[in-house]
């Protein structure tokens, strides 16, 4: 909202005009020249054009640490007991006793297999020829 005060306005009263505004999200609209406006547009597309946009650091393909690589490393060390996961030795042990008790887990996908969509009568081979 604009003020209406024909007196000067003191510093502390335009930063709390400022603050208001921010507050209320009501920014000031700037206004450029062309020619400010034109030196703007050219300075964007200097910078889209400086580099490819995927050859930063964050962007890159170096960016993640290999989890997948390091994965299976780790897994070939703990098969030759160089490496201990314990989190993983819990499981197994869970797992094991599980088994012992009698009350394994079932695999849902053995038991109840994918179906075959069924084909509308329309498209079904007909063994009449």
């Amino acid at each position: 909202s604009e003020t209406n005060m024909t007196a000067p306005v003191s510093a502390y009263a335009q930063r709390m005009i400022r603050l208001s505004q921010r507050i209320f999200t009501e920014y000031p609209k700037i206004v450029f020249s062309k020619k400010q406006h034109q030196e703007q547009h050219e300075k964007f597309l200097r910078f889209l054009d400086d580099r490819p946009h995927t050859s930063g650091t964050l962007v890159s393909m170096n960016y993640y640490p290999r989890y997948g690589e390091m994965y299976q490393l780790m897994e070939g060390l703990r098969e030759h007991g160089l490496f201990r996961n314990e989190h993983r030795d819990f499981q197994e042990e869970v797992a094991r006793l599980r088994v012992l008790r009698g009350k394994q887990r079932k695999n849902m996908r053995l038991l109840y297999p994918k179906r075959m969509p069924e084909l509308a009568p329309c498209c079904k081979q007909s063994s009449k020829k």
